[in-house]
């Protein structure tokens, strides 16, 4: 069995990719919106809130969050389920490329059109939207977090909890500090300090924090 945490629109995009690939798993959700307990989401059933967890077998069952906009709730959420004893799985399209020398973690989604160069390394509960292009030794930690047609040139790095915004462009060896944000279409040229927000081209800081 699989039980999908948030029964949002990310999640509607993890029951596709599960779907494509020919999962035949029975799929449940939970969700902390007690007015959808018992209603069915894209065909699966939302079987109630956080407390419905503990009717599961974390033995028979494996998790996955299904949370797109918020990194450090997401990165909450997965420890949650892993302290409740289940094991997390990957959400990985199959319209995508990966290198062979590519490291994934467990608990990520990889959205379709996307690109996985040789040696990037994808850390456990990170989101990589659809077409991205992540090249060669680029290294994503817990929960960072890439949207869509975003491109990570050769040895970025992408610390725990950071956003990249759509269609932004991060250049080659430039690392983003955790928690910082890359806004839409922002060209990054150089490092960005954890918790910052950086926009434009060339980006530059707006101040601010993330609030996840």
């Amino acid at each position: 069995m699989k039980v999908i945490y948030c029964a949002g629109e990310q999640a509607r995009v993890v029951l596709d990719i599960l779907d494509r690939s020919g999962n035949e798993e029975e799929v449940v959700l939970v969700d902390d919106d007690a007015d959808r307990h018992g209603n069915h989401f894209h065909g699966s059933e939302i079987i109630g809130g956080t407390n419905a967890l503990e009717r599961l077998d974390p033995e028979r069952t494996r998790g996955h969050v299904a949370l797109g906009g918020n990194p450090r709730v997401r990165l909450d959420l997965l420890s949650q389920l892993r302290e409740r004893g289940f094991d997390p799985f990957s959400a990985i399209d199959t319209d995508i490329t990966v290198a062979s020398t590519a490291q994934l973690g467990k608990g990520i989604t990889i959205n379709a059109r996307s690109y996985v160069g040789p040696d990037a390394r994808i850390e456990d509960g990170a989101l990589i939207d659809s077409a991205v292009n992540v090249s060669h030794d680029v290294h994503l930690e817990a929960g960072a977090t890439v949207t869509p047609n975003a491109t990570l040139a050769g040895a970025v790095r992408v610390e725990k909890g950071a956003y990249i915004g759509a269609g932004a462009t991060v250049l080659d060896h430039v690392t983003i500090g955790e928690d910082a944000v890359v806004g839409a279409g922002a060209v990054v040229t150089e490092d960005v300090p954890a918790d910052e927000t950086v926009v434009g081209v060339p980006a530059e800081p707006i101040g601010g924090e993330t609030d996840g």
